[in-house]
């Protein structure tokens, strides 16, 4: 080495508060935690109208088995001899 040469020093990149690097990192978790709650909002219609649907289809089931014991009970009733009161 002759002596105008000087050895190389490794640069720091300048310190900062991190800020844009922070913001970025805060509007990054906050992305990821919104796509994570639609996520789970969306998995929690799905299951509410999954189990209104079943809901419902089971109280038409009982509404048409209502009926028919209501039918057939008018049957048997129409059917029945009444018996001579004394």
């Amino acid at each position: 080495m002759t002596e105008d040469a000087k050895p190389t020093e490794a640069v720091a990149p300048p310190t900062s508060t991190g800020e844009p690097l922070q913001s970025q990192q805060n509007t990054d978790a906050q992305g990821n935690f919104n796509a994570a709650v639609d996520e789970l909002l969306d998995q929690l219609q799905h299951k509410f109208d999954n189990v209104s649907r079943d809901m419902f289809g089971k109280l038409d089931d009982m509404a048409h088995r209502l009926d028919d014991l209501e039918a057939s009970l008018t049957t048997i009733t129409d059917n029945a001899t009444p018996t001579p009161a004394k």
